[in-house]
């Protein structure tokens, strides 16, 4: 309760442009504020891609809002097979047009789903190498859409 408090006051005093809400780690949208959303113009498409303190998120008309990790190209990640990805406490799920998640971040890293199937790691590392990020380490798998391990 005290935290909450604490919380609260912070929000009144400095302001904000958007809530995290986070129940039991099953959330993981953000909810935007209504003032910052008139500044947003969605062109007739119900779901649109903006920059936020420097990272990138999927925006519904509603508010509800989704981190999106940036793909190989340096480009926010796009729906392929009607998922993308994100990355929530260093590890990557996956969550569809709704912005719901449907796959939990559970893996260190993963690509896009292609023809059903994604490549994960789990256990593997980022190294920073010039401008390039490369993986190292960890184990590969292939996962269905709905996260079973494919067996090889």
């Amino acid at each position: 309760m005290k935290k909450k408090f604490i919380i609260l006051l912070f929000l009144i005093f400095f302001g904000c442009s958007n809530i995290e809400i986070n129940r039991n780690n099953k959330e993981y949208a953000l909810y935007l504020d209504k003032t910052y959303l008139k500044s947003l113009n969605f062109h007739n498409k119900n779901l649109i891609l903006s920059k936020i303190n420097n990272q990138w998120y999927y925006i519904r008309k509603d508010g509800k809002a989704m981190k999106v990790i940036l793909d190989e190209k340096g480009k926010p990640d796009i729906f392929k097979e009607g998922l993308a990805r994100t990355k929530i406490n260093g590890k990557i799920g996956f969550f569809d047009k709704n912005l719901d998640i449907v796959l939990p971040p559970f893996y260190d890293y993963a690509f896009p789903f292609h023809n059903g199937i994604s490549e994960i790691c789990v256990g593997c590392k980022e190294i920073q190498n010039s401008n390039q990020t490369m993986l190292s380490g960890g184990e590969w798998k292939r996962i269905d859409r709905t996260g079973l391990l494919i067996e090889e």
